[in-house]
């Protein structure tokens, strides 16, 4: 299970207990206190109602945050997605459909409008509105609560209830999107992380600029070369790493990936890992047989390659289905190392998804080229 799984699956945890503390302890003990007040209209059903419009209020407001943080940072708005409901241009064109997002509840894609853009509004404005939520709600709770109830109840305490309910709601949306860390999707959290570091606001912008002509099918030119390495920079010089690489101009790859190995201590040893896979699948298919070896006995050692046999990458996998059938001669460690082939494919990014197809195959092309009898399917 990868990390940002393991976050993911402590942050569910915890907005589910926030929402059993909720409702077993101060919604029940609203029903229970004020039974003339609800009388009229069943509680549970009342509570089920006011979750639903509070889960679409906060939704929506979310992504409001978002456009108006956006706009405000210098950004034109691509799409507005709640629940796979979508406002998007296309090609300049303003369109709605149904389409998937990457977040809890919805999805605001921008692309830079002006030269220097900042995304920071972007990812606060949200935030700020939370807590304004979060403080009328509990003002609204604390006045309805206090009201004396007379022969037919609480007049307010249907809007004070129905305060609570959607005060655990924002929080646990709250709690999903502002947690500092990687989870199963884009999060403001995870972006606060990346923008504290200016280059990576500069590397932020370049992959919303990419992005955005991808989406309209057109030709990415000019990507940009970081100098200042660090993890998410990195994943923008991944993309020239590619390009070179589907241009078999190994030679340019290998330079920028020694360049972005310089530090290893500015990124994670998974981001550096995974570079020395790419440099090492590079020197397999270029180097003849007893170099290839030289390299991988006194360049890669046991950590890395512990790291490339258990990694679900396709970078890695690429390069440990050529140790296994170049250096090794192993057909068992090939054929598992092929096995693991789509669940990487899954974990790829879709920018090189198409690309990752063909240099996996020109991998297991190579290894049956080297071992003609071995039954390798190409999954």
């Amino acid at each position: 299970m990868k990390k940002e799984d393991i976050v993911s699956l402590i942050v569910y945890i915890l907005m589910l207990g926030i929402a059993l503390i909720v409702g077993f302890t101060l919604v029940k003990n609203m029903f229970s206190t004020y039974p003339k007040s609800f009388k009229v209209f069943s509680p549970y059903l009342f509570a089920i109602l006011t979750i639903v419009v509070g889960v679409v209020i906060n939704a929506v407001g979310l992504e409001v945050g978002h456009v108006l943080g956006g706009l405000i940072g210098g950004y034109s708005i691509v799409s507005f997605n709640v629940f796979g409901f979508c406002w998007y241009k296309s090609k300049g064109d303003k369109k709605f459909g149904f389409k998937d997002f990457d977040g809890l509840t919805g999805e605001t894609i921008l692309a830079p409008k002006k030269d220097k853009p900042n995304p920071k509004m972007y990812v606060w404005l949200p935030l700020i509105m939370y807590l304004v939520e979060l403080i009328v709600c509990i003002i609204i709770y604390s006045i309805g609560s206090r009201i004396e109830a007379n022969d037919n109840g609480n007049p307010l305490i249907w809007l004070a209830t129905a305060s609570i309910i959607i005060i655990a709601i924002s929080s646990m949306m709250a709690l999903y999107n502002f947690v500092p860390a990687k989870l199963d999707s884009m999060t403001d959290g995870y972006r606060l992380t990346l923008i504290s570091k200016p280059i990576n606001v500069e590397a932020y912008n370049e992959l919303m600029r990419i992005e955005n002509l991808q989406r309209d099918g057109l030709e990415v030119k000019d990507v940009r070369v970081f100098e200042e390495v660090t993890d998410f920079t990195t994943s923008i010089n991944q993309i020239t790493v590619y390009e070179n690489l589907a241009q078999k101009d190994f030679e340019g790859a290998t330079k920028l990936i020694d360049k972005m190995c310089e530090n290893p201590e500015k990124i994670s040893h998974t981001t550096y890992y995974r570079l020395l896979a790419q440099k090492l699948y590079i020197k397999i298919i270029t180097l003849p047989l007893e170099e290839a070896k030289k390299y991988y006995d006194a360049e890669i050692d046991d950590k890395v390659r512990r790291f490339i046999s258990n990694d679900i990458s396709m970078e890695s996998i690429r390069a440990y289905v050529l140790i296994a059938g170049i250096l090794d001669d192993s057909l068992g460690e090939v054929q598992f190392a092929n096995t693991k082939k789509p669940k990487a494919m899954k974990r790829a990014l879709a920018s090189r998804a198409k690309i990752e197809e063909v240099l996996y195959k020109e991998s297991i092309d190579l290894v049956k080229k080297a071992h003609p009898d071995w039954d390798i399917a190409n999954t």
